[in-house]
């Protein structure tokens, strides 16, 4: 349904969310700066998992975001990150900057 390029932060917690998905699936890639964050994925508050396959890119399915699932980020605070969102059916499962350093 959409693609969204998108900018954060990493607060004092070391943690930020990236996207709240509400019964869509998504995915969620980081574009800058690669290889640094660790990402995990939630579902009604209960942590899923940590991202270890790729660091950079994880999604949920549709049915991890019933009601609710979100892609967080953690990091040394006050990192600056850029990343790209993608819901619905614009979800295309695929690393999109994986050749860029």
């Amino acid at each position: 349904m959409a693609v969204r390029d998108r900018s954060a932060t990493i607060g004092r917690s070391g943690i930020v969310q990236l996207h709240l998905s509400v019964a869509k699936q998504c995915t969620v890639e980081i574009r800058q700066p690669r290889d640094t964050l660790t990402l995990s994925r939630r579902k009604n508050g209960v942590n899923l998992d940590l991202i270890e396959d790729n660091p950079n890119f994880t999604g949920l399915k549709t049915a991890q975001t019933i009601p609710w699932g979100t892609i967080r980020a953690l990091g040394p605070e006050g990192l600056q990150i850029s990343y790209r969102v993608r819901t619905g059916r614009d979800v295309t499962l695929i690393p999109e900057f994986e050749l860029e350093n």
